[in-house]
C-alpha cells in the first residue's frame, strides 16, 4: 500500500510535521509493520490554501497513493473530497476539532481521527456549571476567536443554565497584549468564573499576565489551552485551574506508557498531540485496513471508536488541573481522569454543528494551531 501524508507548519508547534510522521511510522513498527507500506510525503503550509491541498492529492493520487493522510480541517476536506470520490481511493483527516464541517452526515470517502476540541470545551464547561459556577467572563486570543470554542463555550453555557457576562478578546499583535479591561471587570464581579482558550505562546502570555486572574477566580481552559508541550514552559501562576483535554501523558496505561516511552525516546517531548495523530492513523490502517466504519482501536488516549455514521472518531475525554512542577516551577498536568459526562456532551455537541450548519458563521481556514508568523 502507498500512503501519502501532507503535512502542515507552524511557528507555534516547528516540530508538527515531523512529530506527525514520526508517530506514524513508530506505531507501523510497534505493530511488526515497519517497511510494509511505501511512505511519501509533501508540505502543505499551514493548511489553508485549499486548492495548494487539492493539487497535492491529485498528484500524490495520480502516482498511485491508495491512501492520503493530512492534518487539515474539515472545509478542506469538503473541498477536495472530489479527487478521492474519482479516484476511489481514501482519505484520512488528522483534524483537532476546533472547526466544525459544514457538510451533513458524511464524505463517502474521508474519515476523521479527531482530538475532539469542541468536544473538550462541552465537557469543561459543564464542570463550571457543576461547581456551582452562573456567570462567566470568557477570554481567548484574536486568534482563537476564529474557532469553535468561542461558539461553544456561550451555547454550553446559555443550555445550562449560566450566562456570558462579559467577553473579552485579547489584541492581534502581541506587542498589545493586555488583561486589563478582564481584571477591571473581575475586580467588581468576585463571584465570575473565567472560560478560556487560548493556545501556544498565546496561552503563555495570557497565564504569565493573569496571575492576579488565576489567584481570585475559577478558571476553565479546553483542549490546547492546557496542551502539555506548552505547560511546561509556562511559569505556574499561582493557583491552579481546570481543564480538560483529549490525552495526557500521565495516562497509566500500557499502550499510553508505550507510546510515551516509544517518542520520547526519540526525543523528550516527541510524545504529543500530534504524534498522537499520526500514531492512530497506523492503527487504524494497521493491515491493509481502507474502510474503517465501526473500527475500533486500542490508541494511548482509550479506546477510539469510528462512528460510520459520520466517519469521525469517538474517544474519552479526561479531566485534568493544572498544577505546579514542583522541580521547574512551570505548568503540569495532574489527576487526570475520565470525565463521565463525555458521551452527554457529545450529543449536545451534535446539536450545536447541527444547529450553526444553517447559519453564516465566519472561521479561520488553516489547520488549527498552524501559524506562520
Amino acid at each position: 500500500m502507498k500512503i501519502a501524508l501532507l503535512l502542515p507548519r507552524s511557528v507555534i508547534y516547528p516540530s508538527i510535521s515531523f512529530d506527525i510522521i514520526d508517530g506514524f511510522k513508530q506505531a507501523l513498527k510497534n505493530i511488526g509493520l515497519e517497511g510494509h507500506h511505501e511512505i511519501v510525503s509533501a508540505g502543505i503550509g499551514v493548511a489553508a490554501k485549499h486548492q495548494e491541498i487539492y493539487d497535492r492529492c491529485e498528484q500524490f493520487l495520480i502516482e498511485g497513493a491508495d491512501i492520503i493522510i493530512g492534518y487539515i480541517n474539515p472545509i478542506s476536506a469538503e473541498f477536495i473530497h472530489s479527487l478521492f470520490q474519482s479516484s476511489n481511493k481514501k482519505l484520512i483527516v488528522l483534524d483537532s476539532g476546533y472547526h466544525f464541517p459544514s457538510f451533513q452526515g458524511m464524505l463517502s470517502n474521508a474519515y476523521f481521527i479527531s482530538l475532539q476540541g469542541g468536544l473538550c470545551t462541552r465537557v469543561i464547561t459543564q464542570k463550571a456549571i457543576e461547581e456551582g459556577h452562573k456567570n462567566f467572563a470568557f477570554t481567548c486570543s484574536f486568534y482563537d476567536a476564529g474557532y469553535k470554542p468561542s461558539y461553544i463555550y456561550p451555547s454550553a453555557v446559555e443550555e445550562k443554565g449560566g450566562a456570558i457576562v462579559f467577553n473579552h478578546i485579547t489584541s492581534l499583535r502581541r506587542e498589545d497584549f493586555t488583561l486589563n479591561p478582564l481584571t477591571e471587570y473581575l475586580e467588581q464581579q468576585k463571584e465570575t468564573a473565567v472560560l478560556t482558550t487560548f493556545c501556544g505562546d498565546m496561552a503563555d502570555d495570557f497565564f504569565r499576565e493573569g496571575n492576579n486572574l488565576v489567584n481570585n477566580h475559577s478558571v476553565y481552559g479546553t483542549g490546547f489551552t492546557s496542551d502539555e508541550a506548552w505547560l511546561s514552559k509556562i511559569p505556574y501562576p499561582g493557583s491552579d485551574w481546570s481543564s480538560a483535554v483529549a490525552w495526557s501523558k500521565t495516562l497509566k496505561t500500557p499502550e499510553n506508557e508505550t507510546f510515551v516511552s516509544i517518542m520520547d525516546g526519540i526525543k523528550e517531548g516527541k510524545a504529543n498531540l500530534f504524534s498522537l495523530l499520526g500514531w492512530e492513523a497506523a492503527l487504524f490502517i494497521a493491515f491493509e485496513n481502507e474502510t474503517f466504519d465501526g473500527i475500533t482501536i486500542t490508541s494511548p488516549r482509550g479506546k477510539v471508536f469510528m462512528n460510520p455514521d459520520n466517519r469521525f472518531t469517538e474517544a474519552p475525554v479526561y479531566y485534568a488541573t493544572v498544577s505546579k512542577d514542583e522541580i521547574t516551577g512551570n505548568c503540569l498536568l495532574k489527576d487526570v481522569e475520565f470525565a463521565a459526562v463525555t458521551e452527554a456532551e457529545r450529543e449536545h455537541l451534535g446539536n450545536n454543528i447541527k444547529h450553526i450548519q444553517g447559519i453564516e458563521a465566519n472561521t479561520w481556514l488553516n489547520a488549527y494551531a498552524c501559524l506562520e508568523s
